[in-house]
Parts: structure tokens; sequence; C-alpha cells
């Protein structure tokens, strides 16, 4: 007679960075009799695409995994998002239009380095009880029939091959999509969406609070009281922006995201000449990065960022994180996601355990993770990239986007964790209402840009205009505020496309390669 052989384990969780860590970390948190395995294919972590957090994911940090004190002390505390918008390669810093806070954001958020963050919470993990095999390589999933085990076979370092059993099995693999891949599931946005992106760390950057920069630019005392260094800084284009964020070592993380259907990368002999050419085109990346030095071998590359799951949970086995789908890293979003699937994957497993019906809700996630995904890409960014380079057109995205984000997903995940966390967001009539009016004003802030870009004025409040905003978000109903503002500044705007005529020539001008740009190559 066999006997079956009992279940090694209850969770298995591949992928050990952070979306499979928390997983973990909660679980047993939750469930201390669980017994959880993590599969990490990797001997140390690396990068990854967004090292800067938006306020629901600075949320999830730091009230769900209670990480406040670690993150203040090891990472810096983030001073907002501020967009930089210039005509011409050769303006100087003072023709830049600024648009950002002019004081510290009032929720803690965070501008992190990833790989120093993905390590702490394994390890944290690890202590709380789960079981660790790194580096092991995943040979094969066999999922399980209802009533079954699932099963997956691995390689280990040493060589050897093992077989594990699981009740419950968890993708965090990230942007591999290991069960996505396998199930059939993984869609890319591609030509919907067709986002490429380069990154790379420097060393030796000039900060914009430096006294360097503000004895060679006054202008950088005025305006703003926040610390511009600490903000996330984008330099925006027509088709493109770069990413400025300062790391805790010193360093920075640079990098640039374009759509390749708008715009294309200068050439060069490599992909980190490529991205240095294209800063020192920005009057404020000379000035940050003109002395600065790229990392030797730490650049990366992505064709296509865009991509998700049709479906993220099923018979006992669940997607979180990036393993589910990634949209865009503009507004730092992703560690949303990781939250809100997380947090929705690791309490399902926890009323499994306790005996509960679950059916209601997996059929729920089947279909909301999808749901939400398209409602975020057409209200947020399906088109935003025709308006980037447009100083006056993103200044009404900036208010009205951020303000919807308050007014919901913020505001929810603070007032009522318990029930947020578990849902996916922009789920239910409020959040649909929402999404359909961001698409809408996103769809005409995209032609109005077609047409300016048409009539020779795109681009026109580029130089010289102060942008920055008194007020702060704060996550209640106040937002409204801003949407009402906003609102006006659109129907502004779209006269001004209708009636505006260019002053001299074409606003934008064509970007050829600077010397700097030349030498760099």
């Amino acid at each position: 007679m066999n006997v079956p052989a009992p279940t090694d384990y209850d969770v298995i969780i591949i992928g050990g960075a952070f979306s499979g860590a928390s997983s973990a970390l909660l679980l047993k948190r939750q469930t201390p009799s669980l017994k959880v395995l993590v599969v990490e294919r990797t001997t140390e972590f690396s990068r990854k695409v967004g090292e800067s957090t938006s306020e629901v994911g600075a949320c999830f940090l730091t009230r769900v995994l209670h990480l406040g004190h670690y993150l203040n002390a090891h990472h810096y505390q983030k001073h907002g998002l501020r967009m930089w918008f210039n005509k011409k390669p050769t303006d100087r810093v003072e023709d830049c239009t600024e648009l950002g806070p002019k004081f510290q954001s009032r929720l803690p958020t965070f501008q992190l380095d990833r790989s120093l963050l993905d390590q702490h919470v394994l390890d944290l993990a690890v202590e709380a009880g789960v079981d660790l095999l790194r580096p092991a390589t995943i040979r094969d999933i066999t999922l399980a029939e209802a009533g079954e085990d699932h099963q997956i076979g691995l390689k280990t370092s040493s060589g050897e091959e093992r077989t594990y059993t699981a009740r419950w099995l968890i993708d965090g693999s990230g942007r591999k999509a290991l069960l996505s891949k396998k199930l059939g599931l993984h869609r890319q946005l591609g030509d919907e969406h067709p986002t490429s992106a380069i990154w790379c760390r420097y060393r030796k950057v000039n900060p914009l609070d430096s006294y360097e920069s503000r004895t060679r630019h006054p202008i950088l005392m005025e305006h703003v009281r926040a610390s511009r260094s600490n903000a996330t800084n984008h330099l925006m284009g027509r088709g493109w922006w770069v990413w400025l964020i300062p790391l805790s070592n010193g360093d920075y993380s640079v990098g640039v995201v374009w759509d390749r259907s708008v715009f294309t990368m200068p050439e060069g002999p490599s992909m980190t000449a490529r991205l240095h050419a294209h800063v020192m085109q920005h009057p404020i990346g000379r000035l940050m990065f003109e002395n600065a030095e790229p990392i030797e071998d730490d650049t990366f590359y992505y064709k296509g960022l865009g991509y998700y799951t049709e479906q993220m949970v099923g018979n006992r086995w669940a997607m979180v994180g990036d393993a589910a789908g990634f949209i865009d890293p503009l507004y730092s979003q992703g560690l949303d996601y990781c939250g809100h699937t997380v947090s929705a994957v690791t309490q399902l497993i926890k009323r499994d355990r306790m005996g509960e019906d679950v059916s209601a809700t997996t059929n729920y996630l089947k279909g909301a993770y999808k749901r939400s995904y398209r409602l975020w890409f057409e209200s947020l960014y399906k088109g935003k990239y025709n308006y980037m380079g447009d100083a006056e057109l993103m200044r009404i995205s900036f208010l009205m986007d951020l303000a919807t984000y308050f007014v919901g997903p913020v505001r929810l995940v603070y007032d009522h964790p318990e029930s947020e966390w578990v849902r996916l967001p922009y789920d239910g009539a409020a959040g649909n209402f929402f999404a359909k009016f961001m698409s809408f004003y996103n769809r005409r802030l995209a032609a109005m840009a077609k047409k300016r870009l048409e009539k020779g004025t795109y681009g026109a409040w580029n130089n010289g205009m102060d942008l920055t905003i008194a007020l702060s978000y704060t996550p209640n109903f106040s937002p409204l505020g801003f949407i009402r503002w906003g609102i006006r500044l659109w129907l502004t705007a779209e006269l001004r496309t209708i009636f505006g005529r260019p002053k001299t020539a074409p606003a934008i001008e064509a970007m050829p390669m600077t010397h700097e740009a030349k030498v760099a190559m």
C-alpha cells in the first residue's frame, strides 16, 4: 500500500525580492504555524525599474510591513516629485520651467535602494521562521488539481535536484513572470504603449541644492523651500522623461523611459553612452552630470516595460507584484500593486488556513487584477508621452492625476486598511467613475498636444514659468479643489490650443547632439 507523502510546505514562494519576501513575512506574522519556503535564484539582489515610492507604496511599507524606522535610517525621505521643462538643448538652467511642490510633502515617501530593501525584508522573513533556498533555480512547476498539492522541481547551487510539494504556490519572480508565462496568461502592452528604458547609477553627481549649483544659478534659491535634491526630479520631453533619484550611499539612479512611437534615443557605442548623451542635452542634466561618472557594468535595459497577466489567482496559486504585471514607472506606483496583491493573497491564504470558504474571494481576484490594470493604464498613461514635453499640459495632468489619486487610493488605504489593501485600486463604482474621468482628460490632453505640434505652439510654457505648487495634497476629500483648479486650467488650455499662435518658430526645436553629448559618446 502506497501512503502519500505529507505536504513539504504550506506555501512555496518563487522569488525572494520585495514581493516574495513581503508575502513570506506577512504570512508568518499573521499565521506563525504556516510552513513557508522561499526559493530565490540569485546570490544577491540587483536593482529594479523604479527606486522611488508613491504614497500608497509608502503606506504599505510603513503601516503594513512597519518598516518606517529602517527606511528613515537607511534610505532617503522623498521630498515630492518635480518636473523640469526646456525648449532647446542650449537653454540655461534659468530658462527651465519647474513643476512640483514648494514645500515638503505631508505623507512619508522614500527614495529606495531596492537591492538593500529587498534583502532587508527577506532577512526579516527568515528571522520570522521562513525557510530559504538561495541560490536555486526552478526547473519545473506542476500545478495541482483540486485537493492535491502543487509540486516544484528545482536545482540548487551545488547541482542537486530537489522536488517539493505545497498546498499554495505564490509567484513573486518579478518580470520573469514564471507562472503567468507557464499558464499562457502573460500579455505585453506592445504597440499600445511601446515604452523602453535604460538606467544606471552615477557617482560624483552635483546635487541641485549644492553650494556650486546655487552659486552658479541663484534662481535655485527661489520659489522652493523643500529639498530639491531629495525629490524625484524628472527631466521632461516629448515622448520621453528621465528620472534622477538620490540614493543613501551618495550615488544617483538615473534612467530614461521613452515611447518608441514618439521618440528615438540618440545612437551611441553603448547603452550607458546613449543615456549619458541624452541627459546632457537638458540644462538640469548638464548641471548635475557634467562631471559625474556612470558606474561600470551597472547599466540595465528593457525594451518592453508594460505587461500584465489575464488572471492573478487560481486553484491555490497566485501572482504578486511584478510577476502579475507592470505598467509604467512615471508615478512610481509599482509598489502600490505590490502592496495590494501581496495583501490580497496573504489574506486569502490565511483564511484558507482557518478553514473558510475562499471561493468568492478567489473569483473576485481572478478578474479584478486585469480590470484594475486596464483602468490605471488608460486613465494615467495611454497617450501621455505625446504631451509630456508641454509644461502647460503636464501641469494640468499633474494637478488632477495626483488629486484623484489622493481622493481615491491614498485616502482609502489610510482610512480603511483592513478592507482596501485586499482589493485592487479603482475597483467599484466610485473608482470606475474617477478612472473614466481621468481617461477622458488624458485623451483630450494628448489631442491638444497633437494640435499644438501641428501649429508650432507645443511647449510654449517650457521656458521661464514658475509652476511650483504651494498647497499640499492630503488623504481626504480636500484634493477635490485641485481637480476644480485643473479643470479651469484645462478649459483655458483648450482655448489656447485653438486660438494660440506661435510667436516665432515652433516652440520645441529638434534636439541636435550637443558638444558635451558628443564628447560623452
